[in-house]
């Protein structure tokens, strides 16, 4: 492989002249395609970023060493009270080659790879994710300009339980639900606590022990 680095060095010096060019000119988005998804669990959430390079280009890595000249790819989400991210970007192991010209350490990604971002899902209600995706596409021979493109993807809310559940509930182990308390069919009383169902002990009253546990009481089976 020729020296990338030097010629990133060679694309700066020469985009002033890109216009000049019509009869040659080439997209990034031509040589990369994207798309992204959701997989959820509840309230934990991945972002999936589906990224497709076509032969003979590639990408640089999410994580690249302090003070390289390279530009790393990046997903940025735009802030929202709905979410918070885990962590950073989940990548493959790039690809790692030393550029002699340069002196310089690469990581790249070619062909197609899956990078994903770690979420926890704090809207109760359906909302939309924004973000951008952000990448510098290269080959043997030159690297085109740094590419911005903007995505949206749906995203379930969580935390409540909605009313067909709760008489789902109700028709399999109680033989009525009000609210956060419910009946069990062999008269034991049950509160809702962080989302899941508690067994009050005989001698508790269901307020007094729902109290309890609010408290930071400890359940015992």
């Amino acid at each position: 492989m020729k020296s990338i680095g030097f010629k990133i060095i060679l694309f700066t010096l020469l985009s002033f002249s890109w216009g000049n060019v019509n009869a040659q000119l080439e997209f990034p988005e031509d040589k990369v395609s994207w798309k992204f998804s959701i997989e959820q669990d509840g309230c934990d959430a991945t972002l999936i970023a589906e990224i497709t390079m076509v032969k003979h280009w590639h990408i640089y890595a999410a994580k690249l060493p302090a003070g390289t000249f390279l530009l790393p790819t990046e997903i940025k989400l735009k802030k929202s009270p709905n979410f918070s991210t885990v962590g950073g970007i989940i990548e493959p192991k790039p690809t790692f080659e030393h550029d002699e010209m340069a002196d310089e350490d690469l990581y790249y990604h070619s062909g197609k790879i899956f990078m994903k971002r770690k979420l926890k899902i704090t809207s109760e209600k359906d909302f939309t994710l924004s973000g951008t995706f952000t990448f510098q596409t290269c080959d043997d021979t030159h690297c085109l300009p740094p590419h911005n493109a903007d995505f949206t993807v749906k995203v379930k809310g969580c935390g409540t339980t909605s009313t067909e559940e709760k008489a789902a509930v109700s028709d399999d182990q109680f033989s009525e639900v009000n609210g956060d308390e419910a009946k069990g069919k062999d008269g034991s009383m049950y509160v809702q606590f962080n989302g899941e169902w508690v067994k009050v002990p005989e001698g508790n009253s269901v307020k007094f022990y729902k109290k309890y546990l609010e408290l930071g009481g400890k359940h015992e089976e």
